[in-house]
């Protein structure tokens, strides 16, 4: 019997194991996957050492996405969205781009600035103290520019840029648009015992020597000092048990190597999963007291799926184009171009905002070989004279928080171990289209100004998420379009909480990691307070 049992190991379950474990309660940490090895990753591989001959998505460990994993959901009714569903002890966090964006006091209040979805129960210097302490944790590299669209943190040394970030940079100067160092839990100088990035950029293959944040070499060995820490891997939590009065009483998981069913018994839960996976266990979780899921009276748990709608415009600069080739590797994006389109006088189409983080893909891949015409030698001459001019443009926008995107489960269509599988309904709407088309125009208008000799265009039409979708649990001020109250807390079920992006009420285009890492440390403070106050039993 734990006195509180989290499900998830990713950045929200690592973080708020370890505040809890801190604070004197005995964590029990709940994977569904198992501890990566290093022979598990391709560090520092070219692309034609890897599996496939590269044709493998680039920054994806095969071991933490088997195809039980990949294959056990299905996409109804859907515009060209993919959700990351990693099974790994340290989620996500075990191969990342690391970005670490604080939400500014606006993008909590979507609704009282700009009419459109609902203002987040929480204040921007409510979460503030939470993103400081995070950032002292981790290690954030950064520097202070006091834009009010993006709050400053607690910064270590920022990147440099790179010649073509510089030339990009010219260009946003003569076009009033400001481009900041990148912020990112990458370490510039040895930090909490860890080393300094040694540049090698390849950063989303996962870090052979951590100087990424991840969970397991930031947040295990603090949570491990303490002794109240248990860390149970290879059980996939199949649904949440509840008592006569409705609360929850353990989780039912089953051995992904035995196949056997157990019961894990604590007096407080935490779901830390990511957004499609938090809904389908809660939607798995039926009894008398909740027929339609737990927690789910309102049947809002599914419902308001988001998250960011992404566009890429590669422009290759006059200035650097059949130059001698450099290493220009790096930490992978070094600079960041913030939401400026909020600043603009003429009214704007759309609501949301958007914003630009530069050459996050790497310089290892010709890009430009998949839109050149011809053959040959001269094929080649133009992709080797193109490739030192490489520049690219990854814009993140917002897309609206809608009730009708939704994860639904299929209790007829289940997984390698008998759950049914996540199904989910996601269309981008009028306002998503307008705000993603502005971020192609606004790239390529930049990279002209800064003379690209060709700009293209990675994609005709709008994508998401890019791991960074939100909702679906999510937290609200109305009870009847919400099952959260402020500090992640199920209002039906008062030992339950559910922590991660699926909380959001939300989502601006902003990446979400620290905010999520935020929200953990905020509710690991209130569950700690509840239980002293005795409002909650652990």
């Amino acid at each position: 019997m734990f006195d509180v049992c989290v499900i998830g190991s990713g950045p929200a379950g690592g973080v708020l194991s370890k505040e809890l474990a801190e604070a004197g309660a005995k964590v029990a940490l709940v994977e569904a996957g198992r501890t990566m090895l290093p022979e598990d990753f391709q560090y520092h591989a070219w692309p034609y050492q890897l599996p496939y001959r590269g044709t493998r998505k680039p920054g994806t460990p095969p071991a933490a996405y088997p195809k039980e994993v990949t294959e056990a959901i299905r996409y109804d009714d859907c515009d060209n969205i993919r959700v990351d569903r990693i099974r790994a002890v340290g989620g996500r966090s075990i191969h990342w781009n690391a970005v670490c964006l604080r939400f500014a006091e606006r993008d909590f209040r979507e609704h009282s600035l700009e009419g459109v979805e609902e203002d987040w129960p929480l204040t921007y210097g409510e979460l503030a103290p939470c993103y400081s302490h995070v950032e002292k944790m981790i290690g954030v590299t950064g520097s202070r520019e006091n834009l009010e669209i993006i709050p400053d943190g607690e910064f270590l040394p920022p990147l440099k840029p790179r010649c073509s970030e510089e030339i990009v940079q010219r260009a946003c100067t003569k076009l009033g648009i400001p481009m900041i160092p990148a912020r990112k839990a990458v370490l510039t100088k040895p930090y909490d015992g860890r080393p300094a990035c040694h540049y090698c950029g390849r950063c989303m293959e996962g870090c052979d020597v951590g100087a990424i944040f991840s969970v397991p070499v930031s947040m295990f060995p603090k949570a491990l000092k303490t002794g109240n820490f248990t860390l149970i891997q290879n059980k996939l939590a199949r649904e949440l048990l509840v008592d006569r009065e409705g609360k929850v009483k353990s989780v039912s998981v089953i051995d992904t190597l035995t196949r056997r069913e157990e019961e894990i018994r604590a007096s407080i839960f935490a779901i830390c999963c990511g957004a499609p996976e938090s809904a389908r266990l809660l939607l798995n979780s039926r009894s008398p007291q909740f027929p339609n899921g737990l927690a789910n009276s309102n049947d809002m748990v599914g419902r308001y799926l988001h998250g960011n709608v992404a566009a890429n415009v590669n422009g290759y600069l006059e200035e650097l184009v059949g130059t001698q080739p450099v290493n220009n590797d790096g930490a992978t994006d070094h600079t960041y171009i913030p939401r400026f389109n909020h600043l603009k006088r003429e009214k704007r189409a759309y609501a949301g905002g958007f914003h630009y983080q530069l050459n996050y893909v790497g310089f290892m891949f010709p890009y430009q070989a998949r839109s050149l015409t011809g053959f040959g030698e001269s094929f080649k001459r133009q992709v080797r004279e193109l490739q030192p001019g490489f520049v690219q443009m990854g814009g993140w926008g917002k897309a609206l928080a809608r009730a009708e995107n939704r994860v639904t489960v299929d209790r007829n269509q289940v997984d390698a171990y008998g759950i049914p599988i996540p199904v989910l309904h996601f269309r981008f709407c009028e306002n998503d289209v307008a705000l993603w088309n502005d971020i192609v125009e606004n790239a390529r208008e930049i990279l002209h100004k800064a003379g690209a000799k060709i700009i293209i265009n990675t994609g005709a039409a709008p994508a998401g998420f890019g791991s960074h979708e939100a909702g679906t649990v999510r937290m609200g001020k109305d009870a009847r379009t919400s099952v959260l109250n402020a500090y992640c807390q199920a209002r039906e079920v008062k030992n339950l909480f559910v922590v991660g992006g699926s909380a959001f009420t939300t989502y601006p285009e902003k990446n979400p990691t620290l905010t999520i890492m935020a929200l953990a440390v905020r509710t690991a403070n209130f569950i700690a307070g509840e239980v002293k106050k005795r409002n909650l039993k652990a």
